[in-house]
């Protein structure tokens, strides 16, 4: 039993009500058609649904972008992301936003399933929108930006994805997109560490997906573009700079955003784009990663 489950447990039910506050506030853009809870596996699960946003004006086929929420593995659904995936769409993407079951409940390789599943229900389905499936993007905050760093590598690997019985991989994606990534679990953070156990199983270190918790284990060079975005206030600031190492000394076309300066009065904090996506800052910073998108589309 992971000892730390408890105080983890406190820490998200708090980060909850949070959000549930920030939620009730939030101002969704105009001119967005929201298809809610599409189930990607048909079983039942809450966390087997899916969201699909598209501008009203989509005269054309549109871009894509799929978005994986943050949650320290063990939180959250795809509520949490959905004002930041409005102000996406808002950039001329269709924006499919998903949940997947919570570590807590199953171990990593079910989560990267699902993720899959969810790749797998997007390859087959997508193209009843408005969608063009040859500019797919993928965005993830936190550890939403752990999934979508690892999912960019089994996309371009099929030995990786036999780890993780997947054998459809119906995507390519153009670019990824991190916000406030974290992509080394064994670093001497503390706070990443306790998630090991939760996330790999007792006997953590044994696992074959141990490796899945340092990125630069398993990462390729053939991976596509990433935008990465930290601030100065992000506790895991370290961890977009591993990243971006990690990208230079394969070769891959990365731009890091690091946004130093202060809002009012403040530094901005961890996925300051996604928990104020109303604000000024994620104006620019939606904008500067939607451009991003753009700059590699076919």
């Amino acid at each position: 039993m992971n000892v730390f489950m408890p105080a983890l447990k406190i820490v998200w039910e708090r980060t909850r009500h949070v959000d549930a506050k920030r939620m009730k506030t939030e101002k969704y853009p105009n001119g967005i058609k929201e298809f809610r809870d599409i189930p990607y596996i048909e079983d039942g699960d809450m966390y087997h649904l899916l969201d699909v946003y598209v501008p009203d004006d989509a005269g054309t086929k549109l871009p894509v972008i799929i978005d994986v929420h943050g949650g320290g593995w063990m939180y959250g659904t795809k509520e949490i992301n959905k004002c930041y995936c409005y102000h996406l769409a808002r950039q001329g993407f269709i924006v499919v936003n998903i949940n997947y079951r919570l570590a807590g409940k199953v171990l990593f390789k079910d989560q990267i399933q699902d993720i899959f599943s969810a790749f797998q229900w997007i390859g087959r389905n997508l193209e009843s929108f408005p969608a063009d499936m040859n500019n797919v993007f993928l965005t993830g905050d936190s550890a939403g930006g752990h999934f979508v760093s690892i999912c960019a590598a089994l996309t371009k690997s099929g030995e990786l994805r036999k780890e993780f019985d997947i054998s459809d991989n119906p995507l390519q994606f153009n670019a990824i997109g991190a916000t406030s990534p974290v992509v080394d679990l064994i670093s001497p953070n503390v706070i990443l560490n306790v998630n090991l156990r939760m996330l790999l199983g007792s006997n953590h270190r044994k696992s074959p997906f141990y490796k899945y918790m340092k990125f630069d284990e398993v990462a390729v060079s053939d991976m596509p573009p990433f935008y990465i975005l930290t601030s100065s206030g992000d506790f895991v600031h370290s961890q977009s700079y591993k990243l971006k190492k990690v990208l230079d000394d394969l070769g891959v076309p990365n731009k890091l955003r690091d946004w130093q300066f202060k809002y009012k009065g403040k530094r901005l904090p961890h996925c300051f784009a996604v928990l104020d996506a109303n604000s000024r800052p994620a104006a620019v910073v939606i904008k500067e990663m939607a451009d991003f998108f753009k700059e590699h589309m076919q």
